[in-house]
């Protein structure tokens, strides 16, 4: 089976895996998809956890108020059950509670961690213009203490059905060409791979939002000397193939001793690290949720 019917069973599985979730655990309706909620459960935050005031950060964010007409861009996020848009919320904000559960975490991916600092969802910098002048950002932003005392960033993305990043905002395809723009000053000033002429690799749309996340990632090292340390990770479950494959490939693209500034966690390795530290029953009732909710059963 090539790798196109390898991801299109695996979104098959995805959807019936969390229409099955709504059917059963949630036990509510659904929308115009059997993987949308309806627009009240949605703003019910019927798709998030409900424990770690989860709904109430995802509130913070998008400044939701319950009053009518919502924005549609807001309902969708916090509806649809088969994108990623919401996961990063029941992934890392459990953490805000405990630093110390989240540093051990995140320890076993990356090491050399002393401390977690801050976390914060949907992350781009101010002053964009600064960075990569455009609306790159991370799913997850953590900022920790390396072990030398010295301060690091996180940058997350979390994937869950998602395959190639297309591209459709006319600017970001001008400053991709373009050899004056950020994403080529950034690329070329952080030496991060072993040959200049991978850029045109980088640019289709198997590496681009490897590519742009990571160069946000050390964009934030060049500007702001507050950070000696950055890395750009990809979550997703196993059973997305596309970003294990592509992840590899990318690696290869990574001059020597950069590989250990981008990784690849499954959603299910991440899971198991989350169990091996576990502090107490609250934690472990939410770690069963993500296993549930998000571990596709065949």
């Amino acid at each position: 089976m090539n790798a196109g019917m390898e991801h299109a069973k695996f979104k098959r599985e995805a959807r019936r895996h969390q229409t099955g979730y709504r059917e059963q655990k949630i036990n509510v309706l659904y929308n115009k998809y059997l993987t949308w909620l309806t627009d009240d459960d949605a703003m019910n935050g019927k798709n998030f956890y409900c424990g770690f005031e989860i709904f109430e950060n995802v509130k913070n964010r998008y400044k939701i108020k319950f009053e009518k007409p919502l924005r549609r861009d807001i309902i969708n996020k916090c509806s649809d059950m088969l994108r990623s848009e919401h996961i990063p919320f029941n992934l890392f904000i459990p953490f805000k509670t405990d630093f110390t559960f989240c540093r051990q975490v995140f320890n076993e991916i990356l090491g050399n961690i002393e401390s977690i600092d801050t976390i914060e969802i949907e992350y781009a910098p101010p002053h964009k213009e600064l960075y990569l002048d455009d609306r790159t950002s991370f799913d997850t932003c953590i900022e920790y203490t390396h072990s030398d005392h010295s301060k690091g960033i996180i940058g997350i993305e979390v994937k869950y059905t998602e395959k190639t990043y297309n591209l459709t905002n006319p600017k970001e395809a001008r400053e991709i060409d373009d050899k004056n723009s950020k994403y080529h000053e950034v690329t070329g000033k952080s030496n991060l791979y072993k040959s200049a002429e991978y850029i045109e690799r980088l640019k289709k749309d198997e590496f681009r939002q490897i590519w742009r996340n990571h160069l946000l990632a050390e964009s934030i090292l060049l500007v702001n000397d507050n950070y000696q340390h950055a890395h750009s990770l990809i979550f997703y479950p196993k059973d997305n193939e596309h970003f294990t494959n592509v992840g590899k490939e990318y690696v290869e693209m990574l001059a020597d001793n950069k590989d250990r500034k981008f990784g690849l966690v499954t959603y299910e390795n991440f899971i198991e690290i989350c169990r091996k530290y576990c502090p107490n029953d609250a934690f472990k009732n939410w770690i069963d949720y993500l296993q549930d909710r998000y571990i596709i059963t065949y």
